[in-house]
């Protein structure tokens, strides 16, 4: 109850500042144009005022202003990642509305609108790095932790699209889609290193190399390690053994990533490989013993895109890329005839391709016409499961191969009026074909303002995991689940320096694939559900640098018996406010994070309320120094990712400090 008093209060205040800031809020004061400045000091410069026309691309696939996108578009900048010290992609998922995160120590967690179905395997999100897929095709998993392939300062911009999208992106748009923009050689000229470490022991550094030339290309490549070598634990252990399963709990990851740009080319290439040391309780011991168990992850791919003008009113975009990915879990076990320890697991791998070809058009007046093929190549999709070294005691194969072909007209039917329209069919080996339109009315009749009415669909086809799961029992599989929303959004700018957003949202879901918590444990599908909501967010800006976000999520999800959601959020807070203390050069940013309590099949999960502040000190252009302190409240944060796990306690307070130096630009 004091949680949503907090929550409510919250949304008071909110409310209470926009109206208040648009009845005070005064122009900014001239500038003295006899007062000339430095390159260093116009580059440190605020923003003083809220954008509107912010590029986006991700709810269209081409580059279009954000007030006119078809789709409302949040956008998280390299800037605000530095300023409010983030410190990896799950920290940045974070910031965007409707969205919350968990971790069980190896595999990061994303939920979104209230669906974060234990077990869920991030399936329901599309991840895009530069526009490309990077969900795998064994689990379709997004691998958001220490396996993903970027650091966050090599991050430029991300951008959420919440809602079906699989009329333009086809399986896994179901929730939403998010697209993580790496950066330019403009902004990694040079070299560059950074180190950090914080106070539960996790050290990370990094060093980039790049290069912009005269004759026209550019490129850039960077290689990261992180190392924590004891972890607290997550859960309760009696005290006599805490240390014993310290020591074998670790963790320990690498990436490598790099971009090459030359005229309409650009390829671009990753690695990740992460680690994690756990502790394996050895059966019958007395008194208790551990034995070394681990988990790794490792993923690669390579992406050429070229893009072109056929003539003054066509364009076209073609992209491959190639992708892989291995997992492995190993458990120890003592074989009880040799008397010998081995190792008993499972491990996955994956291999495919991804062709993208795309074509658009301004041919007719008032209109905007684009068509695409997408193909999905399977390669390889592989389960196993056994001792190592010996035949698997279960294998599971998959052959797939997915075609999606699309269809879009952005349409100018009056001076402040845009229709889109949009359909797409996906296919594949092992689902029935999809079809899923698309159809949005964009209205810009108020000054500063923009009025968006939504209507689309998605789905997303059972992927080899549930396939293997549910044939091991011998079940059949689920059908593919489909999501259809109803959406209208709402943006103003009161003044140039305050801007609020309202939405509000209706879905029905069907078929909704989740793991069986009663009988067998096997994937079904649910019954139908309804999820309704909102979301209410303001931005302000002063003239002085100072900056403030606030926002506000609410939904509702239940079924035709009104039950409710497991993992299920009622409502989630956020605020972000930096303040600058000398200029640019020293930044003060607070960021809170408040979330309702939530229901699991086990046990009920107390909301919580987070609050992390980070300093941010820039002496020079080429020298950033950050100190950040997380959890600062040092709240207890339970939750519950996975059914098959106990609840496990998320960390408490840290300090982190990291220094970068940038160099030979």
């Amino acid at each position: 109850m004091l949680l949503r008093a907090k929550l409510a209060a919250a949304a008071l205040l909110l409310l209470a500042i926009g109206a208040s800031s648009a009845a005070s809020s005064a122009a900014p004061a001239p500038a003295d144009p006899d007062q000339e400045m430095g390159l260093e000091e116009l580059l440190r410069q605020p923003l003083k005022e809220v954008p509107r026309d912010v590029e986006v691309s991700t709810a269209s696939r081409f580059t279009q202003s954000a007030a006119q996108a078809p789709s409302t578009t949040y956008v998280i900048t390299a800037n605000e990642i530095a300023r409010f010290g983030f410190r990896n992609i799950s920290d940045i998922l974070r910031a965007l509305p409707g969205l919350y995160t968990t971790s069980d120590g190896f595999f990061s967690y994303v939920g979104a609108r209230g669906l974060g179905r234990p077990g869920d395997l991030n399936t329901r999100l599309l991840f895009l790095i530069d526009g490309m897929r990077v969900n795998e095709n064994v689990y379709d998993a997004a691998l958001l932790g220490g396996d993903f392939f970027l650091d966050a300062e090599l991050i430029e911009r991300v951008e959420f699209t919440p809602g079906p999208g699989s009329a333009l992106y086809g399986n896994n748009a179901f929730l939403g889609v998010v697209n993580v923009m790496s950066k330019r050689a403009d902004k990694l000229g040079g070299a560059e290193l950074r180190a950090s470490r914080d106070s539960l022991g996790l050290q990370q550094a990094r060093i980039s190399l790049g290069h912009r030339s005269e004759a026209g290309w550019e490129g850039w490549l960077a290689a990261s390690e992180a190392r924590q070598d004891h972890i607290a634990l997550p859960y309760e252990t009696p005290p006599e053994a805490v240390n014993a399963q310290r020591e074998l709990l670790w963790t320990n990851s690498k990436r490598l990533f790099g971009s090459f740009n030359a005229g309409d080319w650009a390829l671009r290439a990753g690695y990740s490989e992460a680690k994690l040391g756990a502790p394996s309780y050895r059966a019958e011991s007395m008194p208790a013993q551990f034995d070394q168990a681990y988990i790794l992850s490792d993923n690669s791919f390579v992406a050429l895109n070229h893009e072109r003008s056929l003539g003054p009113d066509w364009d076209l975009f073609a992209s491959v890329s190639a992708k892989r990915s291995n997992y492995r879990d190993r458990f120890p076990s003592m074989d009880p005839q040799s008397g010998q320890q081995r190792l008993f697991g499972t491990t996955s791998r994956g291999r495919w391709s991804n062709w993208d070809l795309r074509l658009s058009t301004r041919r007719w007046a008032n209109h905007r016409l684009m068509a695409g093929l997408e193909l999905q190549n399977d390669a390889e999709m592989r389960i196993l499961t056994g001792l190592e070294g010996e035949p698997a005691l279960q294998e599971f194969f998959g052959d797939n191969r997915r075609v999606g072909i699309f269809v879009q007209d952005e349409w100018q039917i009056a001076d402040k009026q845009q229709l889109i329209l949009g359909l797409r069919r996906d296919s594949s080996k092992v689902a029935d074909p999809s079809i899923n339109p698309r159809l949005a009315w964009v209205w810009s009749g108020v000054s500063d303002a923009t009025l968006r009415l939504m209507y689309g669909s998605a789905f997303r086809a059972p992927n080899l995991n549930e396939f293997a799961l549910n044939s091991s029992w011998e079940v059949a599989l689920p059908k593919p689940e489909r999501v259809r929303t109803l959406e209208a959004a709402w943006d103003q700018a009161l003044t140039p320096q305050l801007q609020y957003r309202v939405s509000v949202f209706a879905s029905r879901l069907l078929d909704l694939i989740e793991l069986n918590q009663v009988d067998l444990p096997v994937y079904e599908n649910s019954r139908p559900l309804r999820n309704y909501g909102s979301e209410l967010e303001l931005e302000r800006r002063w003239d002085q640098g100072a900056r403030l976000r606030m926002g506000l999520s609410l939904q509702r999800s239940r079924d035709e018996q009104g039950a409710g959601l497991s993992n299920s959020p009622a409502a989630l807070f956020k605020l972000f406010y930096s303040q600058p203390i000398w200029g640019d050069a020293l930044q003060l940013s607070w960021q809170s994070f408040a979330m309702s309590q939530r229901q699991t099949a086990a046990q009920s999960l107390p909301g919580y309320w987070l609050n992390n502040v980070n300093l941010l000190w820039r002496p020079r252009l080429d020298v950033d120094l950050s100190l950040g302190f997380y959890n600062l409240g040092n709240t207890r944060v339970i939750d519950r990712p996975r059914v098959d796990q106990s609840a496990s306690q998320q960390p408490g307070r840290s300090v982190q400090l990291a220094l970068s130096w940038r160099f030979g630009s």
